[in-house]
């Protein structure tokens, strides 16, 4: 598989001030005393998803902050939700930002751009924050198709299938949050999830065997008396779908478009 280019359009704030790292680190899901690059969830007070960042640290001690698939508006309003008297400023920069996703083999050399491998897709691939204008040279792919490669691994995508009434241990995005940094927002719930593993969901691959699946379609008990579960992503007769625990992989659902067979769970694929 050659290297692909997919734009993604994604909200890119910037955050500077002196209280910048700090604020940050006591928000979202990521440790950002670790690396040079950082995936964070942003959570509610309740543990719930309210939005994933790619963060970026930067040589003038700013931080940029990239959000695929929400809006600078909404990001900036859950970023800056819990300022107060912080020295904080948040600038949007996402008209002088083009951003996307590089996947598939071959070697993502850096130019204008910043490439920063991600798991996000199932296959190898990094996320690419480049200036606008800036010529991208890779053969181009749409959004469908890449997110068929990321649903076939069984990867969950925010705000898709992880959102704000989803936890994300339930959708297999455990690997984006920090159990070892202390407080953070929603940080008590992390801890007791992980302590206590009371889920009583979980995202998994599904396979309609006949038809092609939709989002929101329910699935249900064979006898369709109840209903056990949601598609969440699809792609023509693959998809995810969050389920109850109890259902174990090989179960057979009755849905709408016919039997729904149960696969393995979601989660993120890994980093290059």
């Amino acid at each position: 598989m050659a290297l692909h280019y997919t734009a993604i359009p994604a909200a890119v704030l910037r955050i500077s001030g002196e209280d910048a790292k700090a604020y940050l680190q006591g928000q979202c899901t990521a440790d950002l005393r670790q690396g040079s690059s950082h995936h964070a969830l942003w959570l509610n007070r309740k543990g719930r998803v309210l939005a994933y960042t790619l963060i970026l640290p930067q040589a003038d001690n700013t931080w940029l902050l990239v959000g695929p698939d929400v809006s600078a508006e909404e990001l900036e309003k859950i970023v800056a939700a819990n300022l107060i008297a912080d020295d904080v400023t948040i600038v949007n920069e996402s008209s002088h930002w083009q951003t996307g996703v590089l996947w598939g083999e071959g070697v993502a050399v850096t130019g204008a751009w910043i490439s920063i491998p991600t798991a996000a897709y199932g296959v190898k691939a990094w996320n690419v924050l480049a200036p606008a204008g800036a010529v991208m040279g890779w053969q181009l792919a749409a959004a469908a198709e890449l997110d068929a490669v990321r649903i076939a691994q069984g990867v969950p995508s925010v705000p898709t299938d992880c959102g704000p009434n989803e936890f994300p241990q339930e959708c297999g995005l455990d690997g984006w949050v920090s159990y070892t940094k202390g407080c953070y927002l929603g940080q008590e719930v992390m801890a007791r999830i992980q302590s206590m593993g009371a889920l009583r969901r979980v995202l998994r691959c599904v396979e309609s065997t006949s038809r092609n699946l939709s989002l929101g379609l329910e699935l249900r008990s064979a006898d369709g008396a109840k209903v056990l579960g949601t598609i969440k992503s699809a792609s023509g007769r693959a998809g995810l779908a969050l389920v109850s625990i109890d259902l174990a992989e090989g179960a057979a659902l009755s849905s709408a478009v016919g039997e729904v067979r149960l696969g393995k769970l979601a989660q993120l694929g890994s980093a290059i």
